[in-house]
């Protein structure tokens, strides 16, 4: 089985929408969470889409999902953080879905819309040789580290540096094995799945992304997309 586990437990308040996160707003008269989900619905690849969603908009997105008519989504409650909400969508496939821990888990960014068949297709065949997949393009900007936020201290080269995007991709039964694993000082530092399995000895593969497949942070963003969307049109 695959799964498309959409994470949307954020509130977008980057975007400097007051009354709905960002996920909800309307992207060319459609609900960009609802554009993410259709993405992965397209594909013949995907059996299931679970969306899991701040508790507090659980009751909206199951209105938004039957006015949108799309059929196959599943709304879960999300977690404290990311990784609460992944598990949470997991544990949903395994007690509604029957999902095992051999089965397919693609996490992906509910406000990333652009997200294309080909990125879900590589994502799953990488899989067949590895436990763990991200979409990532390669930067284009000169990249800096800087301890204060004030000085430059390092340089590294722009030619090692990548962008990581979604979908983060890997089993059930790996996931649940290194969540497990981990002490609460572990947990509680944990902000990228991809960062946990590396840290655990695994091989991050990375599957190629594109500009195009932004996450929608800043109202120019917006502006983008709305362009990126007629253009496709």
């Amino acid at each position: 089985m695959v799964i498309a586990g959409i994470v949307a437990g954020g509130k977008g308040s980057r975007m400097g929408n007051t009354e709905l996160p960002k996920q909800f707003m309307e992207l060319c008269g459609k609900p960009v969470i609802i554009r993410t989900a259709q993405a992965f619905l397209d594909s013949a690849e995907v059996d299931n889409v679970i969306i899991g969603i701040n508790p507090d908009w659980y009751g909206y997105m199951l209105e938004l999902c039957d006015a949108s008519g799309l059929k196959g989504i599943y709304v879960t409650k999300g977690g404290s953080d990311r990784n609460a909400t992944v598990g949470n969508i997991i544990s949903f496939a395994g007690s509604v879905l029957g999902a095992s821990d051999d089965d397919i888990i693609l996490t992906h960014d509910a406000v990333r819309p652009f997200v294309t068949p080909g990125m879900i297709s590589d994502s799953i065949k990488a899989l067949e040789s590895c436990e763990i997949c991200t979409v990532a393009v390669g930067a284009t900007d000169t990249m800096i580290i800087s301890e204060d936020g004030v000085s430059a201290d390092e340089f590294p080269l722009r030619s090692r540096m990548f962008n990581v995007q979604t979908p983060q991709s890997f089993r059930i039964g790996s996931f649940r094995g290194i969540m497990a694993s981990l002490s609460r000082e572990e947990r509680e530092a944990a902000t990228d799945v991809c960062r946990l399995y590396k840290s655990r000895g695994y091989e991050v593969r990375l599957i190629p992304g594109s500009t195009s497949n932004i996450k929608l942070t800043y109202p120019s963003d917006m502006i983008f997309a709305e362009a990126l969307l007629s253009g496709q049109q």
